[in-house]
């Protein structure tokens, strides 16, 4: 038989033994693997995050607030120079107006309001007109996605009196692409219709910024822009540009700063999975050890009698590792089995427990809950392919490390020795 057969055989040789390093070793792996498991998740969740953030600023006037501004406008020109900021690639200016189905002015950000024939969505008092150079972006009309589901997408610097409605106001006014409503005097055309995730975003109609200048005679004028920095590590740096450059005359924000006290939370989960699943393997490989030490001194004798035979040290040590290995990858998969079932549990209790949650509510820039950090706390924790070939590595550095101590003991037997000792 074979040396790695026979330490197959040899771990089953003892079935009481056997069951007790398989459910201690579980044990241990089981939290490790619980621990990755929380690791992957925060960190992909964290990853997400960021990605959803944007490499954005946010500018408008002080007391802004979504459809809503105080004051006068913002001009083209105060915003002209942002656009040579070292890594600035793209500013969005907004134009905001609003318009009462029954004819009456407004206090809004236009300088003129207007009848128009669109009924507002859930019978809101106003309906806000959002003119963009970059129509797509959802925070033009206050909200954190817009998607097309009909139609094309509008040029944010044409001239041609093109507008893009929501699918809830659409099918309130009986809209379609290619339908004509009427307001601030003129006849607008429905190029496109969109999804949007609120309420105003929703009682928004959505025109390019040079027709809401000419319709409002709010030439040169903006309510509020973004601007697109190359990289998230670019963004405090010119969101400080910004502010210094624009100075009281602006209020200038970035969501990378609301999210920084709820990620630096995330990031301390997951250093307690790291340092608690560094344990859980000292651990297992501690037990293992000591169950191999164990088992080398209690066949000695066996040992002494395979080198008297010809036996090399090699092939027996080979035969002790084999075994030990087969103690782990049975501990593994007991270990897998208890991860996969506690792991999310595990990992939503350290999130919770982490002030992660009480960062979720933080206000924008619109003075409603960040739709960046609203679901913050909601990490899904699975079990993919990566934490599997992650904890068969761990699983194999433990049954290397418990073995290592064994070969050596196993090099010193001598075979007169061991024979006379017993």
């Amino acid at each position: 038989m074979t040396a790695v057969g026979r330490g197959i055989r040899n771990a089953f040789r003892n079935a009481v033994r056997m069951i007790s390093v398989v459910v201690i070793l579980g044990l241990a792996i089981g939290l490790s693997i619980v621990m990755l498991i929380a690791n992957h998740s925060v960190a992909a969740k964290v990853a997400t995050t960021l990605s959803s953030i944007g490499n954005a600023v946010n500018i408008g006037l002080p007391g802004y607030s979504t459809g809503m501004q105080l004051g006068k406008h913002l001009t083209t020109a105060e915003l002209a120079p942002i656009a040579h900021f070292h890594g600035v690639t793209s500013i969005d200016e907004i134009l905001s107006g609003s318009a009462d189905p029954l004819g009456k002015r407004q206090n809004a950000t236009s300088s003129a309001s207007a009848r128009t024939s669109l009924r507002p969505v859930n019978l809101s008092p106003v309906l806000y007109f959002s003119g963009s150079t970059q129509p797509t972006n959802p925070v033009s009309i206050g909200a954190s996605t817009l998607r097309i589901v009909n139609g094309h997408v509008i040029s944010g610097t044409s001239l041609a009196d093109a507008a893009m409605v929501s699918t809830a106001m659409a099918r309130k006014n009986g809209l379609k692409v290619g339908s004509t409503f009427t307001a601030y005097g003129k006849t607008l055309t429905v190029a496109a219709i969109f999804d949007s995730d609120n309420q105003t975003g929703n009682d928004t109609v959505v025109i390019s910024l040079p027709v809401l200048e000419r319709l409002t005679g709010d030439t040169g004028q903006v309510s509020s822009a973004v601007v697109t920095v190359a990289s998230l590590s670019e963004l405090a740096a010119t969101t400080s540009a910004i502010e210094h450059a624009l100075g009281p005359v602006a209020s200038v924000t970035s969501n990378l700063a609301e999210a920084s006290q709820a990620l630096g939370d995330l990031d301390g989960v997951k250093s307690i999975a790291l340092y608690s699943l560094t344990g859980a393997v000292g651990a297992a490989v501690i037990i293992l050890f000591l169950v191999m030490v164990m088992i080398v001194r209690e066949r000695k004798r066996e040992i002494g009698i395979l080198k008297a035979i010809g036996a090399s040290n090699g092939r027996i040590m080979a035969q002790f590792t084999t075994e030990a290995a087969t103690f782990t990858l049975l501990g593994l998969v007991a270990g897998l089995i208890a991860g996969i079932v506690t792991g999310s549990a595990v990992t939503a209790a350290l999130v919770s427990h982490s002030g992660a949650s009480s960062a979720t509510g933080s206000a924008g820039l619109s003075g409603a809950p960040s739709p960046f950090l609203g679901h913050l706390t909601d990490v899904s924790a699975q079990v993919g392919w990566g934490v599997i070939l992650e904890a068969l590595t761990a699983a194999v550095v433990v049954a290397l490390l418990a073995s290592a101590a064994t070969t050596w003991m196993i090099g010193r037997i001598q075979p007169a020795e061991a024979v006379r000792s017993e």
